[in-house]
């Protein structure tokens, strides 16, 4: 086999591996959940070194919880992990490309979520540092968004 072969048979292998795992969503939220991925900028502000963000995204129609969205994603906004709460309240672990998992509990229901997460031994109180707004383009959405230290 050539190097040029061999390069690419590991180029191809490494983007398989490397690819953030994604959790299976309810097919009536499956298109919203796609354009909010593309949307980083929505839930994601590029940081420095060294920090990265969390993304909550929660879909409430008419006022009635239906699921929330959370996202991980580095210093430049690209999405490396992601998990779905389908109750308004509860603990979770979101894994990414991240060394650890971010371990998330929300105490409080709404569409602005109360309560915090942890990662490497570090707590984000959710109320405190998260910046939250309606997510543009989509109905009954709201996206939230928390810088966090990640090295």
């Amino acid at each position: 086999m050539n190097l040029l072969a061999s390069f690419t048979t590991f180029l191809s292998l490494f983007t398989i591996i490397t690819a953030a795992p994604i959790d299976p969503v309810n097919e009536a939220t499956h298109s919203a959940v796609s354009v909010l991925q593309k949307r980083f900028p929505v839930m994601c502000t590029p940081t420095g070194a060294g920090y990265c963000n969390f993304g909550i995204a929660t879909y409430s129609p008419s006022g009635n919880f239906r699921l929330r969205d959370m996202y991980v994603y580095d210093r430049d906004c690209r999405g490396i992990g992601t998990r779905a709460l389908d109750t308004d309240t509860g603990h979770l672990s979101v894994y990414s490309l991240l060394p650890w998992t971010v371990e998330v509990t929300v105490t409080k229901a709404g569409n602005i979520p109360e309560g915090y997460f942890w990662y490497a031994g570090r707590k984000t109180d959710l109320g405190k540092n998260l910046v939250c707004q309606s997510c543009p383009g989509l109905t009954d959405w709201v996206c939230c968004q928390a810088a966090f230290d990640c090295h």
